[in-house]
């Protein structure tokens, strides 16, 4: 396979996971009006909080790679469809912790019951060996892209 083939591969890969998500989820009443990357939001958020309060602005914002304006307008969003509030932090006043609502928490739950099951499907269809080195590979995709900063980075 080509290095062309290959990108035009992950392009593809990309936009099918997106595509498939938006329509296994359309029909889910906490999901239906989602983007997928409201639904990636959402995971950030669950993925951060800890016990009672929910993660900071910053804290989501340097997770997801993005600027704090932008996370800020994104939460907002959530709070908006009734997904996520914003509340003054316990523990320091400057700053905003967010956290899901019931709702939100149902979207998280619709959304990691998605990738779990596409998962499953997927693994069916494999041998152990074809899907433990896919496991690897994409492990190996990941950490490799993660400690790239720019496209100037060596690549």
């Amino acid at each position: 396979m080509s290095e062309m083939h290959l990108s035009n591969t992950l392009y593809g890969l990309y936009h099918t996971l997106v595509r498939l998500e938006t329509q296994n989820l359309k029909d889910n009443k906490y999901c239906s009006n989602l983007t997928v990357n409201e639904l990636n939001l959402i995971e950030c958020i669950r993925s951060l909080t800890k016990g009672s309060e929910g993660p900071t602005i910053s804290a989501i914002a340097a997770k997801l790679d993005i600027t704090r304006p932008s996370t800020t307008v994104a939460v907002n969003k959530l709070e908006n469809k009734g997904i996520a509030t914003k509340t003054e932090s316990k523990s320091d006043g400057r700053s905003v912790r967010v956290k899901l609502t019931a709702a939100g928490e149902k979207a998280y739950s619709a959304h990691h019951s998605f990738q779990n099951t596409l998962i499953k499907t997927a693994k069916q269809e494999m041998s152990e060996e074809e899907y433990r080195s896919l496991r690897e590979s994409l492990c190996k995709l990941q950490d490799f892209l993660d400690n790239k900063t720019g496209p100037d980075d060596n690549m």
